[in-house]
């Protein structure tokens, strides 16, 4: 029988695991990024920062806990905690001293080459299942980014970006240039 994790387990873990829970199953996230990576991680989150600076939101990159809840009477018995690269929150309530608690508004999942199906397939799933409005996946050696808005309770068909301007909608007129994203 196969452990299911939850919120008090995953506190209990060596401080050096670097590790997310999905519906209960415990995930070794990949070894440390790769500079490319990073670059790609500062340049999102600057440009976010800066066009949302003002207006309520808080943009925050990991390692930062995202405690996505069914409704569980104890936040422990939360199973499915993910440290997404970026995540920007408008609703403030959701954050806590050390996690935030419930869905943000927007999540940026950069592509991991080891493991690329997490983000594609099982991150797409669980944000579209706890209601993030907008999903964007960032694939930089491809250099495209893929945005998915919820529609109701459902990802749309996404929008891919390849040059131009990636344009969030839940930010009304913010525009963000990929030139600018892959520099």
């Amino acid at each position: 029988m196969t452990m299911r994790y939850t919120y008090k387990e995953y506190l209990q873990l060596p401080g050096d695991c670097s590790c997310e829970i999905i519906n209960g199953e415990l995930f070794a996230m990949t070894p440390a990024p790769t500079v490319r990576h990073q670059l790609v991680l500062r340049n999102i989150l600057l440009i976010l920062a800066d066009r949302l600076k003002g207006n309520g939101c808080e943009v925050i990159s990991a390692p930062c806990d995202v405690l996505l809840s069914e409704g569980e009477k104890d936040i422990e018995d939360t199973s499915t905690i993910v440290q997404p690269d970026i995540f920007v929150v408008c609703d403030k309530s959701k954050l806590k001293e050390k996690y935030c608690l419930g869905a943000p508004g927007l999540i940026v999942e950069i592509v991991s080459p080891s493991r690329p199906s997490m983000d594609y397939v099982k991150k797409l799933h669980i944000y579209e299942k706890y209601g993030v409005k907008e999903y964007w996946i960032v694939n930089y050696k491809q250099q495209e980014v893929m945005v998915y808005k919820l529609c109701g309770n459902e990802y749309g068909v996404p929008k891919t970006y390849v040059n131009g301007y990636i344009e969030p909608g839940i930010f009304g007129d913010l525009m963000l240039a990929l030139k600018d994203v892959f520099a």
